[in-house]
């Protein structure tokens, strides 16, 4: 099986994220696309929202698509977990499958300071989701995917919540609502 794994924090999740998956599966002819969403980001500052409050969102946001499945193992580590720990995980558990890490260009170009860079493509193929070919020189053993790229922002969206101010459009209208009941980053 082909088998696409895409990481991360989804704080919350919006429809750039899903567009990601969904296009790399198409892209790719994926069997299928396992979501991971961290615990703590190694490289970001940690928002907003429970690590329940990001499962329950991520839930809603990928239950119509059959191809799409959830692994909650950086979650449960409850500690900082890199890349290299996950596709570890990863590899023991589908041993016999081929797995696509998915990236966009902001983490392509930030390869170098991953823990254990020199050692990733060797537990999965490096997919770099990219819309223009001039601007990155992306090549083997990197995979690129041009394919349209849907610009959302996590960062955005808690603002504009926070301000009250309209946010329906950037994501499925399940989470919203999700965030709305819960009251999420209003503060």
């Amino acid at each position: 099986m082909k088998i696409g794994v895409f990481g991360g924090t989804f704080d919350p999740v919006h429809n750039g994220h899903i567009n990601a998956f969904a296009e790399t599966y198409i892209g790719l002819e994926l069997d299928q696309v396992i979501i991971v969403p961290t615990f703590i980001s190694p490289l970001k500052k940690q928002a907003g929202s429970s690590d329940s409050h990001r499962l329950n969102m991520l839930k809603l946001a990928v239950e119509n698509y059959d191809f799409a499945e959830i692994d909650t193992f950086e979650i449960d580590q409850q500690e900082v977990t890199y890349t290299f720990d996950t596709l570890k995980y990863l590899r023991n558990k589908y041993p016999d499958d081929d797995l696509y890490f998915i990236i966009g260009t902001d983490h392509f170009i930030s390869f170098d300071k991953w823990k254990n860079a020199d050692k990733l493509h060797k537990l999965a193929k490096f997919t770099v989701l990219d819309r223009n070919d001039e601007l990155y020189n992306i090549k083997p053993p990197f995979i690129k995917l041009n394919t349209n790229i849907v610009e959302v922002s996590s960062t955005l969206i808690r603002e504009r919540l926070k301000t009250n101010t309209e946010v329906r459009h950037l994501m499925p209208e399940e989470v919203y609502r999700y965030i709305k009941e819960q009251r999420l980053y209003e503060t």
